[in-house]
């Protein structure tokens, strides 16, 4: 017997609305943990100044070598008390400038908040449905489209594409692209220039969050370091030395096995290294594509981003429904978009459609076979309906 959906179960516009949230909820989330960083960012200026002003000035009269180098170049204490104060008003003006920067970042954010607050008002299911039954179609339905794209076309690396897509749909608020302008500059140094020092100060930025989710980025990136000295050839073989105590023993806890392995090329030349596959690895060029692969991982990760785009997401999710084991076959339908090869590499790990009741379609007349339209055997093998 068939079990019927239990009492719990969500469907409907229920289900719509949940499914909706799930997949959108970077849109949202993304200015909201800028905004919880810029206040701390606030917060931790302010505890600084004020740290530094609680502190009791120094006197003058105990501070003999100040009065001693004031004499001996005839500045009197009321002069040097003008230059303790211009260097504390040039350090309260660097954070005014530091502050100016947190509130512009601020006020960015909550742009974006409410653009996306409203567009996401606009797109739920029940504002679609209301939209729909006015007799017109929503036009957040072309925003949406539009998102998805340069979304995608950010993740790709076209960003021009992106921005002047973005521009011309008027939809700049509801995009990603000044946390991916950042991700270029980085990406660029380790792909072409081999240039490690953007992503690792990416990793200054950013070494409290990192270490919360346990990212061995800077690791890599102190790795990659070793191994270019250690390509360098012997001239720097000190420098990688110098290199590996300073920047890799720290992490032997976490890295032991790996350390071990790039230490030991120390040991071996150019030649006899190329001869043994795990220290042959060390020296490849797609080392560097791997560091910007896991470069964009962490990324997507501390800024709430979803690993895949949603293009590629919805894409999957309606091949899966089509994915039959006669999908991509010779002499099947020409309507399936599974016999076209980069859609049988979207679907190529995704499970088959479950469908509990087959039907058969005409591919001339696009009518459903039945028994008032049953199916009709030709003598070259193919089958048509009736009509």
């Amino acid at each position: 017997s068939r079990s019927g959906p239990s009492s719990g179960a969500q469907t409907g516009p229920e289900m719509s609305l949940t499914l909706s949230e799930t997949l959108e909820a970077p849109l949202l989330r993304v200015p909201f943990e800028s905004l919880k960083r810029a206040a701390k960012d606030r917060k931790a200026l302010i505890d600084e100044l004020s740290d530094h002003l609680a502190q009791p000035p120094a006197d003058p009269s105990g501070d003999t070598e100040m009065e001693d180098a004031a004499a001996g170049e005839g500045v009197s204490g009321r002069e040097a008390s003008i230059e303790r104060l211009r260097l504390l008003l040039s350090q309260l003006q660097g954070v005014k400038r530091k502050l100016g920067e947190v509130s512009r970042t601020e006020a960015d954010d909550c742009a974006r908040c409410k653009a996306r607050l409203d567009y996401l008002a606009a797109t739920a299911p029940t504002a679609a449905a209301a939209a729909a039954a006015a007799g017109g179609t929503p036009a957040t339905a072309a925003a949406r489209l539009d998102v998805i794209l340069v979304d995608h076309l950010l993740r790709s690396g076209y960003h021009d594409s992106a921005a002047k897509l973005a521009a011309a749909a008027g939809i700049q608020l509801l995009t990603d692209g000044h946390i991916f302008e950042g991700a270029r500059r980085v990406l660029a140094a380790l792909l072409e220039d081999h240039d490690c020092g953007p992503a690792l100060a990416w990793c200054a930025d950013n070494r409290s969050r990192l270490a919360k989710s346990k990212s061995g980025l800077e690791f890599k990136l102190r790795l990659q370091q070793f191994i270019e000295l250690v390509r360098a050839g012997p001239a720097q073989r000190a420098a990688a030395i110098a290199h590996a105590r300073a920047h890799l023993a720290p992490w032997q806890q976490q890295h032991l096995l790996e350390l071990q392995r790039a230490v030991a090329t120390l040991a071996f030349p150019a030649a006899a290294r190329e001869r043994v596959p795990a220290y042959r690895a060390l020296f490849q060029e797609s080392a560097w594509h791997g560091l910007a692969d896991l470069f964009m991982r962490d990324l997507y990760r501390l800024h709430s981003l979803t690993p895949e785009s949603l293009l590629t997401v919805y894409l999957q999710a309606g091949l899966s429904a089509l994915k039959t084991p006669a999908s991509g076959a010779p002499g099947g339908s020409r309507d399936d978009p599974l016999r076209l090869p980069p859609f049988q590499r979207l679907a190529a790990h995704l499970p088959l459609a479950k469908h509990m009741h087959s039907k058969l379609v005409c591919a001339v007349t696009k009518e459903l076979m039945s028994d008032a339209n049953p199916p009709l055997l030709l003598p070259n093998g193919l089958v048509y309906s009736t009509r």
